[in-house]
């Protein structure tokens, strides 16, 4: 296991290569200056240039590249254009709410997923499991943003329940500041989880077991329990890792929508101001985190299923 731990997170340095390579290259031939930004229009030419010079703005592409990742090495992934701070203090400063946001919404996605997911697999093709799939794709193929903006008009602008934007200081403000946010990413995930919670149930209810167990006279629910869904759980566990993963990446518009103060947020606002510094951080981060939830996820497996923790001994 632990072996396998190791090479998990040797194989992380080319991912984060690839990243950090793939946002310098796209930041670096986008429009705007950084230096202009940073001095403000009415600066001078003259000072623009002088500044260029100083970051090192006039080097080629792949020569900024190289002295970036050698300061990334020694642990400094820059100082922000914008904000003058470091930018891993200021990465980590934002990203335990990110973290908050998108625990939240996959708890929301498996609460209401699986459970729909197992009903809908139980009562396979009755008026339950119609209306559970086409709720699916709706679910599915409904935008984040637009949600969003109808539950703020739903709950916030026409009821006055919950607030539609920030994160209220106090366990009980944060919670309610946390529901719209949830349901919004919940949502999508949610649709995704149920359906493959409801495609895993069915291939588990047709095995040889469940007829085994069932001639026994184990109660149905305990061999929903304990043969079906717990012989379905390694595709559930793989989704919910990527959809969780995606969260972590993708609640940026969510949070932009809710003006949640998390690490998406931020990274819009940097991508804005062109902070190379700020943005390369982020998606650096980002991208271990990512990856140590795909690592987390596989390490469940062993959990799930002894067969697959007897491969990681070997």
């Amino acid at each position: 296991m632990y072996k396998y731990v190791l090479k998990r997170l040797l194989m992380m340095i080319p991912v984060l290569i690839g990243v950090s390579f793939l946002v310098f290259f796209i930041l670096a031939v986008s429009p705007g200056d950084p230096a202009r930004m940073i001095l403000g229009e009415q600066a001078t030419q003259e000072s623009v240039d002088a500044l260029r010079d100083e970051m090192g703005l006039d080097d080629p592409v792949l020569v900024r590249y190289a002295h970036y990742m050698g300061d990334v090495l020694h642990g400094d992934l820059g100082t922000s254009y914008k904000t003058k701070l470091d930018v891993l203090m200021q990465v980590l400063d934002r990203f335990p709410n990110t973290l908050i946001l998108s625990v939240a919404g996959i708890l929301v996605a498996l609460v209401i997923g699986v459970p729909i997911g197992i009903l809908s697999a139980k009562r396979q093709y009755s008026w339950v499991d119609n209306l559970t799939t086409v709720l699916g794709l709706v679910g599915v193929a409904m935008p984040n943003f637009w949600l969003g903006l109808l539950l703020v008009m739903l709950f916030s602008l026409h009821l006055g329940w919950l607030p539609s934007s920030g994160m209220g200081e106090g366990l009980v403000p944060m919670i309610k500041s946390l529901i719209l946010p949830a349901l919004t990413l919940g949502t999508g995930c949610a649709a995704s989880i149920m359906r493959m919670t409801r495609s895993s149930m069915l291939e588990a209810m047709r095995q040889d077991y469940i007829d085994t167990a069932r001639s026994k006279g184990l109660k149905e629910s305990y061999i929903t329990k304990y043969h079906m869904f717990k012989n379905a759980l390694i595709p559930i566990i793989t989704v919910i890792g990527l959809q969780f993963g995606m969260l972590l990446g993708g609640a940026a518009l969510t949070e932009t929508i809710f003006a949640w103060p998390g690490l998406g947020r931020f990274m819009i606002e940097s991508i804005k101001s062109k902070d190379m510094p700020m943005v390369l951080g982020s998606a650096m981060f980002l991208a271990v985190m990512y990856s140590v939830v795909n690592l987390i996820v596989d390490i469940l497996y062993a959990y799930a299923d002894p067969r697959i923790k007897a491969q990681y001994k070997h």
